[in-house]
């Protein structure tokens, strides 16, 4: 994080800076008229932290509504694990070590996971960041220490981490998970000297660069309609090696099993229903297996999108009921849309087959009936699906990942 000694941040949680505080409430760090009014009686280090965790602070709000931390800094929270998916990893652990276990949070960050697990259990927060280190002692009220991940050898059950990867000075991702801080590969030796342990990763992750797919579990957890983040599961903490797991959360669905592709349609088309896997269920290859619950169909292989008669009655899954199919032309699309009553339009595409905002303007009309015009490559041909939609749920078929999927 931003060279900011530790000694000011400790300064602001005492009665002396209460002052400065209510007096820079509100104020960004490009109100340069506004902050220099603050250095006349507090020095630049002083004001331009305070700054830095009110707007932190507040950031903080949206991802941590129960429990938000105490002490932040906007791109700590921006890293942090949202709340709500880090009490489902807790709870999952706490059921396998129990009250009295004890849990390693290794590059623990602000603290945004040790804070669920603490409530649940003994945690020591790991960072090589000694800010970073030290607000994880605060907002959890937990024991920390300052050192490297791959050294920590105090005896514990299980660990979680989340790996760093971004670069603190510019802020820039690294893209390769060699290049994270531990590296990926790393995790086998790390998890050597533990009984399990689970490494968070994000959800948009090439599966060729996971390592011990064969012996652990990977999971992709989606909050509603968007694909949130992606752990691995190890050791004891697995409990079905070798799968994929898809987590539906604040729904608490889960499945798991082995992907496999979903049945395709004999005819290439689809029938009366159109329907959206949720991202998580799709990422992890198992809206196949769970759509075939449903007699759902893939109308084009590796289209990701479903059919069939019968509304799936599962959050899993957003139905459209189908009107039309027509080839993409958009004078011919425009046409049918006036003559069927037709409002507002909504356009979902995959791959960028086209312009999502620019289309809705041109096609939406004054009618009285919404609808979802889906405009999908079928092969080679590209194809406009006239729909109107049967489920109230937002459905996404674009990644949608977490603000920090790195």
């Amino acid at each position: 994080m931003k060279s900011t000694s530790i000694q000011t941040w400790k300064w602001l949680r005492s009665p002396d800076a209460a002052d400065l505080l209510a007096a820079a409430e509100g104020i960004s760090s490009g109100e340069l008229q506004a902050i220099a009014r603050l250095r006349k009686r507090w020095n630049a280090e002083q004001v331009g932290t305070a700054i830095e965790l009110l707007g932190a602070r507040q950031r903080a709000q949206a991802k941590f509504p129960s429990h938000p931390p105490d002490v932040c800094d906007r791109s700590g929270i921006e890293q942090a694990t949202p709340e709500m998916i880090a009490e489902y990893k807790a709870s999952r652990i706490h059921e396998t070590v129990g009250s009295t276990g004890h849990v390693a949070d290794l590059a623990c960050g602000i603290g945004g996971d040790a804070m669920s697990l603490a409530r649940r259990m003994k945690v020591t927060g790991i960072d090589t960041d000694p800010v970073r280190c030290w607000m994880t002692g605060v907002n959890a009220v937990c024991e920390v220490a300052n050192v490297d991940a791959t050294s920590f050898d105090a005896r514990v059950d299980v660990f979680h981490l989340d790996p760093g990867r971004r670069d603190e000075r510019t802020g820039r991702r690294f893209r390769s998970p060699d290049t994270w801080n531990p590296p990926l590969h790393s995790i086998g030796s790390i998890g050597a000297g533990h009984e399990g342990g689970v490494v968070k990763l994000g959800p948009g992750i090439a599966l060729d660069d996971v390592p011990m797919l064969e012996e652990a579990e990977l999971e992709f957890v989606s909050i509603g309609a968007q694909l949130s983040q992606a752990h691995l599961w190890m050791g004891s903490l697995t409990s079905h090696p070798g799968q994929r797991r898809a987590t539906l959360l604040p729904h608490g669905l889960t499945e798991c099993g082995t992907p496999s592709f979903p049945e395709l349609h004999p005819e290439g088309t689809f029938d009366g229903l159109l329907c959206i896997p949720n991202p998580a269920l799709e990422r992890s290859g198992l809206h196949g297996p769970v759509g075939s619950r449903f007699e759902l169909l893939e109308p084009v292989a590796g289209l990701g999108i479903l059919t069939g008669d019968t509304r799936p009655d599962s959050p899993w899954f957003t139905s459209f009921e189908v009107d039309a199919i027509m080839p993409w032309r958009e004078q011919k699309v425009r046409s049918w849309l006036r003559a069927n009553d037709t409002s507002h339009v909504e356009i979902k595409t995959r791959d960028q087959t086209v312009d999502p905002d620019a289309l809705q303007k041109l096609l939406s009309g004054e009618g009285s009936i919404p609808r979802t015009v889906f405009v999908l490559r079928m092969g080679r041909p590209v194809v406009a699906i006239m729909t109107r939609r049967v489920d109230t749920a937002s459905a996404s078929i674009e990644p949608n990942h977490d603000e920090d999927d790195r």
